[in-house]
């Protein structure tokens, strides 16, 4: 395989291609000059894995104690007072209570006085004689007869005939058996 000449070598491949071109300067038994030195440290080789982690050690006791309280500052100035707000409008009157009664209760009944007057004579009272009665006024004359009325329609006349319960024992007479109409035998 021919040498390829280039000034931009792969830097991968800088190593085999001189190799080789040693080689074939050997076989041919002519020593040409000798190149340059290459670089002494090569192209760094790919990130290996990262190494495992190791156990977390034990926390330190390190921690001090917990220190007295301070003692309070003192009180800040006093603010200045606020703005007095605006006076409220005053609420509309509220309903007029029912009225009163116009008169007042009555007071207790007094007393009932304790003497009772004396109850004065009857006085006298003569029934007086009696007047004659009156004479009996006339009689007024008879009054005339009032007009007759209409007749009234004449109604319709329906002979009711019940038979007797018991035969009759008259031939050709009807009467009820339990409810049967019968004509008696005679």
């Amino acid at each position: 395989m021919p040498i390829l000449s280039s000034t931009n070598y792969d830097a991968n491949t800088i190593g085999q291609v001189l190799e080789e071109a040693a080689a074939g300067v050997a076989a041919a038994g002519v020593t040409g000059p000798a190149g340059p030195t290459g670089p002494a440290i090569g192209a760094a080789g790919p990130r290996g894995p990262a190494g495992a982690t190791g156990p977390t050690g034990p926390v330190g006791a390190n921690t001090g104690t917990v220190g007295a309280l301070g003692p309070q500052g003192p009180a800040g100035p006093t603010g200045p007072t606020g703005a007095t707000g605006y006076a409220a409008q005053a609420g509309p009157a509220g309903p007029a209570g029912p009225a009163g009664t116009a008169q007042g209760i009555a007071g207790p009944t007094g007393p009932t006085g304790s003497a009772t007057g004396a109850t004065g004579a009857t006085g006298a009272s003569p029934t007086g004689p009696t007047g004659p009665a009156g004479m009996t006024g006339l009689a007024g004359p008879p009054g005339g007869l009032g007009p007759t009325g209409p007749t009234g329609p004449t109604g319709t006349t329906v002979d009711l005939f019940i038979a007797p319960m018991a035969d009759p024992l008259v031939a050709g007479r009807v009467w009820n058996n339990n409810g049967v109409p019968a004509v008696s035998a005679g």
